[in-house]
C-alpha cells in the first residue's frame, strides 16, 4: 500500500455528487479530452500527493460517512484509491461513488488484465460512466451528458439513489471562495459553467473583495 495517490483538489463535505453529506477528491491525470470539459485544469499543471493512508485519515477526520471520487480520471489510478478506500472501510463503512470516462464494459474488459480495477470497482457503490460528449449536454443532473450512465454496483443506495437522481431539481452548483483557492463543486448547466469561469476570470484578476 505504497502507491502515492496524486489529486488536485478535495473538500471535507458537500451535499452534492451524491446522495448525503459527502467529501469529495478529485484526482490528477486524465487519458480523455473530451470537448467543452470543465476540469481541464485537473489534466494538467499542479497537483498534490498523498499516501492511501493520508488520504484515509483524512477522510475519516472530516465527519462523513459518503466518498465522491472524480477527476481526472480515477481508473488511472486505481491501486491507491482501492488501497484507500480499503483502509477508510476498515473504520468506517462507507459509501462509494466513482465518475469515470471509461465505459463501464471497457472497464470489465480492462480488470481481466489490470486486477486492481477488479478492486476498484469491487469496492464501488454507485459509478457513472463514460466520456462527456459537449453536444449530449442536455442539462440532466449528476452527469455532464446524456450518454453517461448511473449505474448501482451494489444495493447500499437502492432506497435513495433514485429520487436523487431523479431530476426533480435540476443542475445545482456550489462555488467555493477563500483566501486559497475559488473552486466549484457539482455538474454545471451551461449557463451556471459560464458564470463560474466569469467569477475564476476575476478571481484570478484579483478583482472579487
Amino acid at each position: 500500500m505504497n502507491d502515492i495517490l496524486r489529486y488536485s483538489e478535495r473538500i471535507k463535505q458537500t451535499e452534492l455528487l451524491g446522495p448525503g453529506k459527502r467529501s469529495v477528491i478529485w484526482v490528477f491525470g486524465c487519458c480523455f479530452d473530451c470537448e467543452g470539459c470543465i476540469a481541464r485544469n485537473f489534466r494538467y499543471g499542479e497537483h498534490k500527493e498523498a499516501s492511501p493512508q493520508e488520504m484515509a485519515e483524512w477522510f475519516l477526520s472530516n465527519g462523513t460517512n459518503e466518498l465522491t471520487i472524480s477527476g481526472g480520471e480515477p481508473m488511472l489510478q486505481a491501486k491507491a484509491l482501492a488501497d484507500t478506500i480499503e483502509l477508510i472501510r476498515q473504520t468506517l463503512d462507507t459509501g462509494v461513488i466513482i465518475y469515470t470516462g471509461f465505459v463501464y464494459d471497457e472497464l470489465l474488459k480492462k480488470s481481466v488484465t489490470e486486477p486492481d480495477i477488479t478492486r476498484l470497482l469491487s469496492q464501488t457503490d454507485i459509478l457513472i460512466d463514460g466520456p462527456y460528449i459537449n453536444e449530449k449536454d442536455n442539462n440532466e443532473p449528476y452527469r455532464g451528458s446524456s450518454n453517461q450512465r448511473i449505474i448501482q454496483l451494489s444495493g447500499r443506495y437502492a432506497e435513495t439513489a433514485e429520487e436523487y437522481y431523479s431530476g426533480t431539481k435540476g443542475r445545482r452548483i456550489e462555488i467555493i471562495l477563500n483566501d486559497e483557492k475559488t473552486m466549484m463543486v457539482g455538474v454545471p448547466a451551461k449557463e451556471q459553467a459560464q458564470i463560474w469561469q466569469n467569477i475564476k476570470a476575476l478571481s484570478e484578476n484579483q478583482q472579487i473583495l
